[in-house]
């Protein structure tokens, strides 16, 4: 450790044996087990709300989850010598789940059905925040003002690159699919709006034993629970080459669980239809700068281009079997 790191870990009352640097993080083992050390933009007070909905979240699921800890001046925020704020969780530990492995992500969405069954019941109690709901459908209509945008920029390019013409060759069918995504979002309502994980991805599903731990509540918020299964459902089905058979097994196993409202359902199928992943890229390419790209932007474009057929045959069965 660095002089910095040694001066946060000694204003936390444990005794440190070793530190490992993480995913964005340093990881403390101790007597007491291990502890996650993070830079933090949250309030002691977002700090605070977050801990009190993990803590009951773990007590009526039972899923392991992490949650912040005090320092020797019982605050959960910490500032460093770097005017950096900083915040310790006690950590679960285990290994990430893996996206390789079918049985592990049906195990993951299991694992999300009860979250959001927990979540459910304490969302009519839990305090707002004044923060207001997550409004998807600004959402999907800024994002396709932004492919707008691209388009228009790379248009008037006197030189393209292969990447750029790969954008432009794909933006006629993928906006138009934008489009009726949007449209069709905007008879939406918004509902009543529930707590909801906001970042629900492998990387925040660690798995020690018969055990599935939920870390990383800090993107939590008021939103459409369903969010969080199309952001897992979607991360699976894109590395499984749109598997008819994986994503049957994802929503019934869901569904067995916590099934799924028709507002919810809709939600999904507008979700699943908006081209998110060429957004991504664009967006990307977008805000990045244009005098080099990584080759695998490109490779990820063309494999978008691959997969759309058997993305387009996946809705069709879903929706034919009413699992969307």
């Amino acid at each position: 450790m660095n002089e910095r790191e040694m001066e946060l870990w000694e204003q936390y009352p444990f005794a440190i044996e070793s530190v490992s640097r993480v995913r964005g993080a340093f990881l403390c083992e101790t007597k007491e087990g291990l502890f996650h050390l993070r830079e933090t933009g949250s309030t002691e007070k977002r700090l605070r709300w977050e801990n009190q909905i993990v803590r009951q979240l773990e007590r009526q699921t039972g899923i392991p989850v992490d949650a912040y800890v005090e320092n020797k001046e019982g605050n959960l925020r910490t500032e460093g010598s770097d005017q950096r704020a900083y915040a310790v969780k006690r950590w679960p530990g285990g290994r990430e789940c893996s996206m390789a492995e079918p049985a592990e992500i049906l195990w993951g969405t299991e694992v999300l059905a009860r979250l959001h069954r927990g979540l459910e019941e304490i969302s009519r109690t839990a305090e707002r925040e004044e923060e207001k709901p997550w409004d998807w459908r600004e959402e999907l209509a800024r994002h396709t003002r932004e492919l707008l945008r691209t388009r228009n920029y790379i248009r008037k390019k006197r030189h393209k690159s292969e990447l750029e013409l790969q954008i432009l060759g794909g933006f006629p069918q993928y906006y138009a699919e934008a489009q009726q995504a949007v449209e069709l979002a905007a008879q939406e309502d918004l509902g009543e709006p529930l707590l909801c994980h906001g970042d629900y991805t492998h990387h925040h599903l660690l798995i020690q034993g018969r055990q599935m731990a939920v870390v990383d509540f800090s993107h939590m918020g008021w939103g459409v629970p369903a969010g969080d299964l199309y952001l897992f459902f979607r991360k699976a089905m894109e590395k499984h080459g749109w598997s008819r058979q994986l994503g049957e097994a994802m929503l019934a196993g869901y569904q067995k669980i916590r099934p799924l409202p028709p507002q919810e359902k809709r939600y999904l199928r507008i979700r699943l239809r908006y081209p998110e992943k060429f957004w991504k890229q664009v967006n990307y390419y977008y805000n990045r700068k244009k005098s080099w790209m990584p080759l695998r932007n490109l490779e990820k474009l063309r494999l978008l281009e691959q997969q759309k057929e058997r993305q387009r045959l996946f809705w069709e069965a879903m929706e034919k079997e009413g699992l969307l």
